[in-house]
């Protein structure tokens, strides 16, 4: 979706009822670009509470966080609050909510998972492209809104990365917030 501007965006969030969240993109100190979420907080509730707990900050916070992987054509992974390797574990796991969101178009916002049920935790995917692999397996809850941010996407998608699918050098999340929340 694009805005005529930052008023007209706040008047379509104020009319779906869900909550929106944003946070920028930085590598080596220049912007990348901010990315515009919206949580499907009357599909998946309680993954939107938890993810919004995490914006929000507190024990675990994701504040300058590093993405740490990107898998050309297929999603951007971030969201490690506890070392950012992509190998920490906040200590914490949630229940596979719903399955209803699919997977099918690029700037998805799903929750990444152990490879079994209901080990999800803090680490998030956004698709570039449909991954519908993933439909069944891993709770989807959201959307990338606008047009910049999915242009923000594709530049991580064409970035150099290291053999582990790291960004060279990293790229940090920052500037997490909530935009609109009813």
């Amino acid at each position: 979706m694009e805005f005529e501007s930052a008023d007209a965006m706040l008047e379509f969030c104020r009319s779906t009822g869900r909550t929106y969240v944003a946070f920028s993109l930085i590598q080596t100190g220049r912007e990348l670009g901010t990315v515009v979420l919206e949580l499907f907080t009357d599909i998946a509730p309680a993954t939107c509470a938890n993810f919004l707990r995490l914006v929000r900050g507190g024990q675990h916070s994701y504040a300058d966080t590093p993405i740490h992987r990107v898998v050309k054509s297929g999603w951007i992974q971030g969201g490690d609050v506890v070392d950012g390797s992509g190998k920490g574990d906040p200590g914490f796991t949630l229940p596979d909510e719903t399955f209803a969101v699919k997977n099918n178009d690029k700037g998805i916002l799903g929750m990444c998972n152990k490879g079994q049920p209901h080990t999800a935790s803090s680490q998030f995917y956004i698709s570039l492209s449909p991954l519908p692999f993933l439909d069944g397996k891993r709770v989807a809850f959201g959307k990338v809104l606008t047009l910049d941010g999915l242009e923000c996407l594709e530049k991580l998608e064409n970035l150099q990365t290291y053999i582990n699918e790291r960004p060279v050098p990293d790229v940090t999340t920052t500037k997490w917030h909530v935009l609109y929340e009813p």
